[in-house]
C-alpha cells in the first residue's frame, strides 16, 4: 500500500514539472526589496545646486602692522589771502609842498617853494613863468603832483618838475649867457608831514647845485 502512493506521488510530481516546463513564463513580478536598496546605494547622489556669485567688493587697505609707523603726509599750503583792495579816490585832501634850493659859490641858497593842494589819487598842477629885461628869454616853473592815501599814515607822490634858471656867466651885455633846466620825474613815498630830498642836479659848467624837496601831508 505504501508502495503504491509513493509510485502515484513520483508520476504526480513528474507531470508537474513537465507542465510548468512547457508553460510560457509569466510576467515579471516586482523587484525584491533587497535588490531595489543596492541599486539606489549604487546610484549617484543628485547634485546640489550652485550658489549665485557674491557680489564684487571694493578692496580693502591692508591693516597696519603692530608696531609700524603710519605713512607720512605731505601737508599741502593754503593758497595766500589775496590782500584787500585799497579804497580808491577817499574823500581826503592832500598838501604837497615842493622846495626848491639854487645854492650858488659864494652867494646864499634861493629857496622857493611851490604848494599844491589835489586830492586822493587826484592831480595838482602850477604853471608859473618869469620874465626878465626886454628881449631875455622866460624862466618856466611848472609843477605836477599825484597824491594817493596808503595805509600806516604813508602817501604816494609822483611828481614832475619842469624848472629853468639863467645860467652862471655874464655875457658881453651884463645878463645871463645861458640857462640851466631842471626836468625831474620822481616817485616817493612819503610820511605824512616828513619831508625828504627827491632830487639834487648841479650844473655841468660850474658848481651850481639845485635841490628838490617834497612834503605831503594828509588834511584830515
Amino acid at each position: 500500500m505504501i508502495v503504491r502512493c509513493f509510485v502515484v506521488t513520483m508520476m504526480m510530481t513528474t507531470a508537474a514539472g513537465s507542465a510548468w516546463a512547457q508553460s510560457p513564463p509569466g510576467p515579471p513580478g516586482p523587484p525584491e526589496p533587497l535588490l531595489v536598496a543596492a541599486v539606489e546605494a549604487q546610484a549617484p547622489p543628485p547634485a546640489a545646486p550652485r550658489p549665485a556669485p557674491a557680489p564684487p567688493t571694493a578692496p580693502q587697505p591692508p591693516a597696519p602692522t603692530r608696531g609700524a609707523r603710519p605713512p607720512a603726509t605731505v601737508a599741502v599750503p593754503a593758497p595766500p589771502t589775496p590782500p584787500a583792495p585799497r579804497r580808491e579816490g577817499q574823500p581826503i585832501n592832500v598838501r604837497v609842498e615842493v622846495t626848491i634850493t639854487d645854492k650858488k659859490p659864494n652867494a646864499a641858497p634861493v629857496t622857493k617853494t611851490v604848494t599844491v593842494v589835489a586830492g586822493d589819487g587826484l592831480r595838482g598842477s602850477i604853471r608859473s613863468e618869469g620874465s626878465g629885461p626886454p628881449g631875455s628869454r622866460s624862466t618856466p616853473l611848472n609843477v605836477d603832483v599825484d597824491p594817493n592815501i596808503l595805509a600806516d599814515n604813508k602817501v604816494r607822490v609822483g611828481l614832475n618838475l619842469q624848472y629853468d634858471v639863467p645860467g652862471q656867466s655874464e655875457s658881453a651885455s651884463g645878463g645871463p649867457s645861458g640857462f640851466i633846466q631842471i626836468r625831474d620825474s620822481v616817485t616817493m613815498i612819503l610820511e605824512s608831514g616828513k619831508p625828504m630830498m627827491v632830487a639834487q642836479s648841479a650844473d655841468p659848467i660850474s658848481d651850481r647845485q639845485v635841490t628838490v624837496e617834497l612834503k605831503a601831508t594828509i588834511l584830515r
